[in-house]
């Protein structure tokens, strides 16, 4: 079997996969809503905020981190918010370990900067 049949096969088992089924049927308990989609958009971009300053070596303002921690307590109350995000995390990690696992299958030389 060659390496592009092996991926179509892995491709088959994720889109079977309990955590891919539990995000799609979260997913579509936020998709058409416009206060969920902003609610979860809102999220999004101050966590990017935050991100993008913390790679340039920068401090994170005080009120950015406020912002952040008032926006992840409104996910708390909105279920199908949370319930989305649970499951975005464990298809996430279920990825990461996949890539992992793929990254540790062959050795890929990087130069010494």
């Amino acid at each position: 079997m060659n390496v592009h049949d092996l991926a179509h096969n892995l491709s088959r088992g994720l889109n079977s996969s309990a955590e891919y089924k539990n995000y799609q049927e979260a997913l579509s308990k936020i998709k058409g809503s416009k206060d969920k989609e902003k609610i979860l958009t809102d999220l999004r971009k101050k966590q990017m905020e935050i991100q993008a300053l913390q790679m340039m070596g920068k401090e994170v303002p005080p009120e950015k981190m406020a912002e952040l921690e008032k926006a992840s307590e409104v996910l708390n109350l909105n279920p199908a918010i949370k319930d989305f995000l649970e499951a975005e995390y464990h298809l996430g990690r279920v990825l990461g370990d996949i890539q992992k696992i793929i990254s540790e299958a062959v050795e890929l030389w990087y130069p010494q900067m």
